[in-house]
């Protein structure tokens, strides 16, 4: 008796036919994976072209889908916040307010402080940044 062997990646080169795309579309948007169902034929083209293993397909399917959703869940969170701006703390100039420890804002940017469950408070007279640097730090 002979044992058939196949190779893995020449099976997974091959692209799925336009039923199994469907199926696959329709069991992505069962599961909620939006956005790997809206690129679902560029990715199998992609792994394909590059002859991926199915573990790396899977990996890059999976890991967009978890950027699109964490994406997703801080925009909902900043809208539902109500933030009277949206800005990086990039933009934030230390120069115009030197009295303002760059070091040590940089560090509140880490969000270590909600990992210990400590709080911050920010204080200071009017016009100085504050609500700017909280926001920028919201984690």
């Amino acid at each position: 008796m002979m044992a058939k062997t196949t190779n893995p990646s020449a099976a997974g080169a091959a692209l799925p036919t336009p039923a199994q795309l469907e199926r696959l579309g329709e069991h992505l948007h069962k599961l909620r994976l939006q956005k790997s169902a809206e690129r679902l034929e560029a990715l199998l083209q992609q792994a394909a072209a590059e002859d991926l293993p199915y573990a790396d397909f899977l990996e890059q399917v999976l890991g967009e889908e978890v950027a699109a959703k964490t994406a997703k869940n801080v925009s909902m969170r900043t809208a539902m916040a109500r933030f009277p701006f949206v800005k990086p703390l990039e933009t934030f100039d230390f120069a115009y307010q030197p009295s303002i420890d760059k070091r040590q804002v940089l560090t509140l940017a880490g969000c270590h402080y909600i990992e210990h469950g400590d709080n911050v408070i920010v204080l200071g007279p009017p016009g100085v940044g504050k609500t700017q640097v909280s926001i920028a730090i919201r984690g």
